[in-house]
């Protein structure tokens, strides 16, 4: 449904009459000819008179009605609630603002999209997300209140989080300070810790699947792509689930058997975007995952010179290619977080220089820089033997110049005689 004008709803209101706001479309069609700024139809029919400025207000009060009521009339309906927003997309589905009428507060209503209703796999996952959300009760995850099928839609409500996601908040703010970031990384893994104990993986943490309320505290959302031993069934080999940024080898490579060491990767490279303002490898979706594969880790210090060693050897094991070169323990890395968000150094040993990909990759470099430095010597000397090379040109050039002139003035003085 197209969406109402101004002037449009100027004209039905008697405001002003076709013919004056054909006369302002012909005066911004002049404006484009010539280059200039076109302005709106309201403000030309200002400088006309056409329209007083308290007309032009309660025109615009109008309008901003009317579209709020058309924006409504556009959402979908859920029994029991009264839908009042879009908060967004996902995978599987759109998150609504909505007033749980029985309950009398605010949820966030997450609808599957129309486009999956035919497909009983997605139906499957959107289900499993309700179901398993709705068993688990903590304080950093995003709580399920209701699941269920309204009018051929299937939907689930949850709470609704005052505040932002830390994708956003990273985009505002840029680059977060350490200690910030090491307190968001923390509340994350103790959700992750807590849904360990149920066998679950996540598959699927990113910055933006991470809400912070208004008072700091961190909630873990989205359950789209979770693994369960329990919810096994629905599941296939090499199946690859979760976002390219984010993802951990063992998932782009689609590998069955991932376990809590894949949701540690895909922290770790939120807090590498936590820190440097930017996920680690970039590219297509396709190239990412290869990327995670099997290429080195970008030093986090090219894009955030201030990060101690601490920090890079925290997230150089977060981040190690293999699940068992990571923390084996959700406790081990609490400590390390908690000791390098008080300013010293992580208690895991790092990564031995073989398997470091920063370490490779610095060294790397050190060879490069090696082979630079080598061949600017080869070029320096072969500049140093053209010069003695051209010195000695010069030289005996000037004495054969020389010659020849004592030769000719004694030719000169001969034939005097």
């Amino acid at each position: 449904m197209a969406r109402r004008t101004f002037e449009q709803l100027a004209v039905e209101n008697g405001v002003v009459t076709d013919e004056q706001v054909s006369e302002c479309r012909s005066l911004q069609d002049e404006q484009k000819l010539r280059g200039e700024d076109v302005l709106p139809i309201e403000k030309l029919l200002l400088e006309k008179g056409y329209l007083t400025e308290d007309q032009a207000r309660a025109v615009n009060t109008a309008l901003t009605r009317l579209q709020k009521d058309e924006e409504r009339g556009d959402l979908v309906r859920i029994g029991g609630y009264d839908i009042t927003g879009k908060l967004g997309d996902g995978g599987l589905g759109t998150v609504y603002k909505a007033r749980q009428i029985s309950m009398s507060r605010d949820v966030a209503l997450k609808v599957l999209h129309k486009k999956w209703l035919a497909d009983e796999e997605f139906k499957k996952r959107f289900l499993l997300e309700a179901r398993l959300a709705g068993r688990l009760s903590h304080q950093n995850l995003i709580q399920v209140y209701d699941v269920g099928r309204d009018r051929g839609l299937y939907y689930f409500s949850m709470e609704f989080v005052d505040g932002e996601t830390l994708e956003d908040m990273i985009e505002r703010e840029g680059p977060l300070d350490i200690p910030r970031a090491m307190d968001i990384t923390l509340q994350v893994l103790r959700a992750v810790t807590y849904i360990k104990r149920f066998d679950i993986v996540h598959r699927d943490i990113k910055p933006s699947n991470v809400m912070i309320n208004r008072s700091g505290l961190v909630k873990l959302g989205d359950f789209g792509f979770v693994k369960s031993k329990i919810d096994h069934a629905i599941s296939t080999e090499g199946e690859v689930l979760g976002t390219p940024d984010y993802i951990s080898p063992e998932q782009a490579m689609g590998m069955e058997n991932i376990d809590w060491r894949s949701d540690q990767y895909s922290l770790g490279c939120s807090l590498y975007h936590m820190l440097t303002g930017k996920p680690p490898y970039e590219g297509s979706g396709s190239a990412v995952m290869r990327q995670h594969i099997k290429a080195d880790l970008p030093d986090p210090r090219i894009y955030n010179a201030k990060l101690p060693e601490s920090v890079v050897q925290l997230m150089e094991k977060m981040l190690a290619k293999d699940p068992n070169d990571r923390y084996q323990t959700t406790q081990e890395l609490f400590e390390d977080l908690e000791l390098i968000k008080m300013g010293q150094d992580p208690a895991a040993q790092r990564l031995d220089a073989g398997k470091s990909t920063i370490i490779r990759a610095f060294k790397a470099e050190q060879v490069k820089a090696k082979r630079a430095k080598n061949e600017v010597e080869i070029l320096q000397d072969e500049l140093n033997r053209m010069r003695r090379f051209m010195i000695g040109a010069f030289i005996l050039a000037g004495m054969l110049m020389i010659a020849l002139v004592l030769v000719l003035a004694w030719l000169a003085f001969k034939k005097g005689f």
